[in-house]
């Protein structure tokens, strides 16, 4: 079966109250969230616009799944307090422990998740303040917009630090991208960091253009 599947399996044997303004509402609240973090993954899935479902197997979650869940989606997505973060991470606890009941096989049953949970949760306050850096960076470079001749789009892991660049690896790109950033950006910078951008090349160097996301490879390091 389809993650969505389980999803609204589970949700249906439990009795969760819809969430009507979200897409896959019907799966309640939280694995509401969580199902539409994992189409922003890229999981497959089927369907248009709000009537998307994940059509992925359980067995192919991975820990940087719950990562941009925890660090980089819930803030983004009317998240706000602690308590109501703690109560949608125990409810992707229990769809995770009834799978393993079930003994269906899905690809975080190996991994400590209050452990990960936490330091993930520990890892959120540097994330977002990266976020606001970068996004403060966009805005100074388009103060005087610089002649763009090709942009790239998506998400970038660190995979070096070197002075006040970071070296960036997309999913689409071969090429290593150099990305200067301010002082204020690079003391929160990890490697392994994985940042939601758009980059513009102006031919003499690459500078971001928008930025959202920012979480860590799977746990805070």
């Amino acid at each position: 079966m389809s993650l969505y599947d389980l999803m609204k399996s589970y949700a249906q044997s439990r009795g969760q109250h819809p969430a009507s303004e979200l897409p896959a509402g019907e799966l309640g609240k939280s694995l509401a969230l969580f199902h539409n973090c994992l189409i922003e993954s890229g999981m497959e899935y089927s369907g248009e616009t709000a009537h998307r479902i994940v059509t992925d197997s359980p067995e192919n979650l991975r820990p940087i799944h719950l990562s941009r869940f925890v660090v980089g989606f819930l803030p983004f997505n009317s998240v706000s307090t602690k308590t109501e973060t703690n109560e949608i991470l125990f409810d992707l606890y229990s769809f995770l422990h009834w799978l393993e009941k079930k003994d269906i096989q899905h690809g975080l049953a190996e991994m400590d998740f209050q452990k990960t949970v936490q330091a993930l949760t520990g890892a959120q306050d540097r994330c977002l303040q990266l976020s606001h850096f970068l996004d403060d960076e966009t805005g100074r470079v388009l103060e005087e917009p610089p002649r763009i001749i090709e942009t790239v789009n998506g998400i970038f892991s660190v995979i070096k630090i070197d002075g006040d660049y970071i070296y960036l690896q997309g999913g689409q790109q071969e090429d290593t991208i150099r990305v200067r950033l301010p002082a204020e950006a690079m003391n929160l910078v990890r490697l392994n960091d994985n940042l939601d951008l758009v980059l513009g090349d102006t031919s003499e160097r690459w500078v971001v253009l928008e930025a959202g996301q920012v979480f860590p490879e799977s746990q805070a390091g």
